[in-house]
């Protein structure tokens, strides 16, 4: 299941906000840092991935790969790569990767980037999460703006937070970490694929792995169903 809205379901917690929580939830802590560190390998992959497409597999194309840090781009460069060198049975397996690139890349800068805080006395298997620019809009709201003297004292001082902030769940950061290490498997499978043109093992593999993996039959379902 995805992060959940924070509100209507803890519309009586408290919510704080503050790098002094983080340690409160070292499980959470270290879901997200596995999510985080099993990216990297994502990346990595992605590199090599377009080393394979180009027919260039050489430290200067990992390199260009890897110096492209807006994440619309890195995608736009493989996709252009695909295009131009891909035989259109490998396509549908290459779109797919791409759709759960992206599903996936938006899910963890999210979690790398946003802020995460506490509710105290809230479930151990929880934590909230609000995007950074929304923390900030409502701290110089509330702390670095002007108020005028009649205005009113509003009931929950913590209602413009609340209303942005999410809910993760510890099985929420687990999931992700195993559709992180599944993408990473089809990608790597992709690879070899490409590197070992009709070698029995390697088309083998890649047939397990798009079987195996829920992630590429779902989005090679929802493929097939909009091209009808």
């Amino acid at each position: 299941m995805p992060r959940q809205p924070f509100l209507p379901s803890h519309s009586k917690a408290d919510l704080i906000y503050g790098i002094g929580h983080i340690s409160k939830k070292p499980k959470i802590a270290e879901a997200t840092g596995r999510c985080i560190m099993a990216w990297s390998y994502v990346d990595w992959q992605m590199a090599v991935l377009l080393a394979a497409l180009i027919k260039a597999n050489s430290e200067a194309s990992v390199a260009i790969f890897l110096t492209l840090r807006n994440a619309r781009a890195q995608r736009d460069v493989l996709v252009a790569a695909a295009e131009m060198t891909l035989a259109e049975s490998d396509r549908e397996i290459f779109d797919a990767i791409m759709l759960i690139y992206a599903s996936l890349q938006t899910q963890r800068a999210d979690i790398a980037h946003g802020i995460f805080g506490s509710i105290p006395d809230g479930k151990e298997d929880e934590i909230p999460w609000i995007e950074t620019k929304n923390l900030s809009k409502d701290w110089i709201e509330r702390f670095h703006k002007p108020k005028k003297e009649d205005s009113p004292k509003q009931q929950d001082e913590k209602l413009a937070q609340k209303c942005c902030t999410y809910i993760y769940k510890l099985a929420d950061l687990e999931r992700l970490e195993a559709e992180i290490v599944q993408l990473w498997g089809v990608a790597f499978t992709f690879t070899s694929y490409l590197n070992h043109p009709g070698l029995p093992v390697a088309v083998e593999a890649l047939k397990k792995q798009c079987a195996d993996s829920p992630l590429m039959t779902q989005a090679l379902e929802r493929m097939r169903k909009s091209k009808e």
